[in-house]
């Protein structure tokens, strides 16, 4: 069975417990009822993926996916005939942008990129210059360094053309899939690296009395360096393209783009251990686990019943949320876990709890909001799925307090009209400067704004 088969059908999981839930609320179903089909599904999930040695939660990684993109792209935009996109009324428009303006914009601003420098395109370069005039746009060029650049060279070398419409539009699409860049503290940087002080601890307060005298004391600050990183993906598109066609090859590039880039930056923000695979960057779960190397020694951490996620009890995830700091608990704590784990483990442990209480631990429910103990819960489908000793499987964070993830700019893109000439397709490499630095992990003294669940060691 491939990888992607088993992704599908882990999915396919979640989305049966989900709805047995919802048949709960509607008295379709008995608790009882549910808990054994979530256990029934776990167990031939569980046998499923027995003996795979590669770790299942980072199956379908989105790397095939983005490369079946690239091959098929041409293709996808030529589906979109162009009655098909003229029938489509511009208030009944309910794609990825706010409007269809905002995705035509988008694309001429791809398709403007692209076209600039080379002499054969110089007519349709002009023609998506003009509608960029019409709709109130004026783009600039940058150099590789960012620094605003003179028209007319080709931009072949690393240049990039931007614009403060482009860039809101791309960070909404990130905010909308990636759940670390959503919640984390978004830092604008220089160009080198940016260091942001930090203060930890509290003055030591005196009661000098008559003609006594105050001790100085120094404040604890620590210093959180930013070293910026570039993120780089390529893709194509046609240049066989009718007007209509704009909003079609914005959809698709800034859906590509976007979901791309938010993928890597979720899985370096929570699961990056400083390796080249998560390009050097240490996310949260690597932090937590570098406070020491004993884990019942990490304050932020509350190591679970057992190393199984069978063995994990209601009253871990409770002492989850006891260990979490009340200058975190601001309203922005919230749960982060895989969308399988919360609805194998906690949802099966919150039926089990009881009538009423299941009610209070699933608030929510009803309206798609879910919660936890009180708390939000957001799916991060980088966050683990399939159970292994010493695996940080759940966390409850104020990822604002805790986390930070650097910017510089927004996303840019470059062009070569070279690289698939044999094929008709124009090149386009998108450009994402960003560091990520997860700070809030605590030490083995005091717990900080980002806590969690780690199965036993055995």
């Amino acid at each position: 069975m491939s990888e992607l088969t088993i992704e599908q059908k882990l999915k396919q999981t979640a989305d049966t417990i989900e709805t047995a839930v919802e048949d709960i609320r509607k008295n379709k179903a008995t608790k009882q009822e549910v808990l054994d089909l979530i256990e029934e599904k776990r167990t031939e999930d569980q046998q499923l993926v027995k003996g795979t040695k590669a770790d299942v939660e980072t199956l379908n990684t989105g790397i095939a996916e983005a490369q079946k993109d690239i091959k098929e792209l041409q293709n996808r935009i030529r589906n979109f005939s162009k009655s098909q996109m003229s029938a489509q009324p511009a208030h009944g428009y309910s794609g990825r942008f706010s409007s269809v303006r905002e995705a035509k914009t988008f694309a001429l601003l791809v398709m403007a990129a692209s076209l600039n420098g080379h002499a054969r395109f110089q007519k349709q370069y002009d023609h998506v210059r003009k509608q960029l005039e019409e709709l109130g746009v004026e783009p600039y060029w940058t150099d590789q360094n960012g620094r605003k650049a003179m028209e007319g060279s080709s931009m072949t070398g690393g240049g990039a053309l931007v614009s403060a419409e482009q860039s809101a539009t791309m960070i909404k699409l990130l905010e909308l899939y990636g759940r670390y860049r959503a919640n984390a503290m978004v830092m604008p940087m220089g160009a080198g690296e940016t260091l942001v002080p930090k203060i930890d601890g509290l003055l030591t307060v005196y009661c000098p009395g008559q003609g006594g005298t105050v001790t100085e004391a120094d404040p604890e600050i620590q210093t959180i360096a930013l070293t910026p990183k570039t993120l780089c993906a390529l893709t194509a598109y046609s240049m066989e393209l009718e007007d209509d066609s704009l909003v079609a090859l914005a959809e698709l590039l800034a859906d590509l783009f976007a979901r791309s880039f938010a993928y890597y930056e979720d899985l370096c923000g929570f699961k990056g251990d400083g390796t080249s695979t998560y390009f050097g960057f240490k996310g949260i779960t690597a932090a937590l686990l570098a406070v020491d190397s004993t884990i019942s020694n990490i304050q932020s951490l509350v190591v679970g019943a057992g190393n199984a996620y069978s063995e994990l009890t209601l009253a871990n995830f409770e002492s989850v949320v006891g260990t979490l700091p009340e200058f975190a608990d601001n309203g922005d704590a919230k749960w982060y876990v895989h969308r399988y784990f919360f609805w194998t483990v906690m949802v099966k442990l919150a039926l089990a709890a009881g009538s009423g209480t299941a009610t209070e631990i699933l608030t929510g429910q009803a309206t798609r909001q879910r919660s936890y103990l009180s708390y939000p819960v957001e799916f991060s489908q980088v966050m683990p799925k399939a159970e292994a000793n010493s695996q940080i499987c759940a966390l409850l964070a104020n990822l604002r307090q805790g986390a930070i993830l650097g910017t510089r700019g927004g996303i840019e893109f470059a062009q070569s009209s070279e690289r698939y000439f044999e094929k008709g397709l124009i090149a386009v490499r998108g450009r994402d400067r960003v560091a990520i630095n997860a700070h809030g992990v605590g030490d083995t003294t005091d717990a900080g704004p980002i806590c969690g669940l780690i199965t036993a060691a055995s």
